[in-house]
């Protein structure tokens, strides 16, 4: 297998707040957000990595003497399963793992939503809370808010008929995914509006928020899902108001170097394993990424996070 253990460092100027996962597996807290810091720049990529980080990795990815079972329901969940045209989001398999709430009646300070029904997973609240708090303050005005969030198959299925009516198939198929198909149904994605004073919207899109949001929404463990330069890839035209929460580490390494969420999926698939991690340090300890398709795997010995990627894969992330 082709290897390559890349190290963002750097990232701990950004992390503050220490308790960021679980030892209790995939039932883990969300990673915590990222302070405000002087500068808006990813972190910085390195080849090199210390003798004892890869000590305190080896030892740590060598697990605990118990195993963990890996099923398929948790290869279809977790904060960095892919949702797009080809891989369409099963509703049965996050039943069960996906808390939705209402973000009015959850969120830690007033900011504006479009309609008081719009809800997310209550995993991503905090982190959307602090991403909202710091656009408003970075900005000196309280513009930001969501314009959408969690849909429902029926929501999504009535979306793309009205848009279809609108503005016709073509422009539907450009900006509107497949009921069943869109990444709003996993609740870790949002539309970042623009809100007036008066209760008037205007355009996010031409707003220094958005700027500001395609700069720093990876502190929050959040990326910009569907960039210009991405579309390719993505499958979707350029939208600068959505917003999709990955995870800390994820986001960040994503940011530094310029990765859809498919080609991150791509690169831990090609390059990675339990003995060949992707290694991100941080301040507060470093972060070890791998992909996997084996059933059962060696339990971490530390804080650990395991997602599906929603194509018969697992990624862990432990924190050392």
């Amino acid at each position: 297998m082709k290897y390559r253990k890349i190290t963002a460092l750097c990232l701990a100027v950004f992390l503050m707040l220490s308790s960021v996962m679980t030892g209790c597996g995939r039932e883990g807290k969300s990673l915590a957000p990222l302070p405000e810091t002087e500068s808006d720049k990813p972190p910085a990529v390195s080849e090199a990595m210390s003798g004892e980080a890869a000590a305190s990795l080896e030892e740590t990815l060598a697990g605990t003497g118990q195993t963990l079972t890996l099923t398929e329901a948790m290869a279809r969940t977790g904060d960095l399963i892919l949702v797009n045209s080809r891989l369409p989001y099963d509703f049965d398999a996050n039943a069960d793992s996906v808390d939705i709430v209402n973000i009015r009646d959850t969120q830690s300070f007033f900011y504006q939503v479009s309609k008081r029904e719009l809800s997310v997973a209550s995993r991503i609240m905090p982190s959307l809370d602090a991403m909202i708090a710091s656009c408003h303050e970075a900005m000196g005005n309280e513009e930001a808010g969501i314009e959408s969030a969690y849909r429902s198959l029926d929501y999504q299925i009535n979306v793309m008929s009205e848009i279809t009516e609108l503005y016709g198939e073509d422009y539907a198929a450009k900006y509107v995914a497949q009921p069943g198909y869109s990444e709003h149904h996993t609740g870790l994605s949002v539309d970042i509006g623009r809100f007036f004073p008066d209760g008037s919207e205007g355009s996010f899109s031409e707003s220094e928020s958005a700027v500001w949001m395609n700069d720093n929404s990876w502190r929050y463990g959040f990326v910009r899902r569907y960039a210009e330069d991405k579309t390719a890839v993505t499958g979707i035209s350029n939208e600068a108001w959505h917003f999709r929460y990955v995870g800390v580490p994820h986001a960040a390494y994503m940011k530094a170097n310029n990765l859809a969420l498919e080609e991150y999926l791509e690169l831990l698939r090609s390059e990675t394993d339990r003995s060949h991690p992707l290694s991100i340090t941080a301040e507060d300890g470093t972060y070890a990424v791998y992909m996997t398709t084996e059933t059962t795997i060696p339990e971490p010995a530390g804080d650990y996070r395991i997602s599906g990627s929603n194509s018969g894969e697992w990624i862990v992330t432990v924190r050392l």
